[in-house]
Parts: structure tokens; sequence; C-alpha cells
């Protein structure tokens, strides 16, 4: 355990570089610039967003068990996130009662 103590700031250096250190009179702040899981996360989100549309244009009646089992990895709750997301951006809209109605594509972003 002893060995590796006060390896942090060269592992950090070997990483990023010293463009993360800003020195103030005070202070030592480390910035680092996003990773990549950040820009994964976004391609995964836009994907499932997508997927949901392309299911929605296929079957307008579908619903957020239905969408979840055909995309998989997603729960309802995920489902119902990103519905909701899609409806604030007003691509979609629900048109009807939560039973019996339906999901209306508005705009369609390719």
């Amino acid at each position: 355990m002893v060995e590796q103590l006060g390896s942090g700031v060269p592992r950090i250096l070997k990483t990023y570089s010293k463009d993360c250190f800003v020195f103030g009179d005070s202070f030592t702040r480390m910035a680092f610039p996003l990773n990549s899981s950040m820009e994964t996360t976004q391609k995964t989100t836009q994907k499932t967003t997508q997927k949901i549309l392309k299911l929605i244009k296929e079957n307008p009646n579908t619903t957020r068990k239905e969408l979840s089992l055909h995309i998989g990895n997603i729960t309802e709750d995920g489902i119902k996130y990103h519905l909701n997301k899609l409806k604030k951006q007003g691509i979609i809209q629900r048109i009807g009662p939560d039973k019996g109605g339906y999901w209306q594509i508005i705009e369609q972003n390719k």
C-alpha cells in the first residue's frame, strides 16, 4: 500500500497533462475534460430515442411496456423518461387517454 502513496499526481499528469492544474494564491484547482463515457451516454440516448420513434411510427398504439420489451435493456421508467423528453421537445404527443389512446409524431428529426 505504501508503494502507491503519492502516486496520484504523476498518474494525473500521465493521463491528462499539466494543463488540468490551475494554481491560485490560496488554492489549487484541477479541471478534467469530459471523458468518452459522457459521449457514449449521449449516443445511447439518441439511439434509444430513434428506436422509440421508429416503434411509435410502426404502431402508434404501443405501450411503455411494449417499447421496453422491444428495445431491451431499458425499464418502463426509462421509456417514460424518454417519452416525456420527446413530448417536451414537441416531437410527439399523446392523443386520448393512457388506456386506449395513441402516440402521434409531430416532428420527425432525421
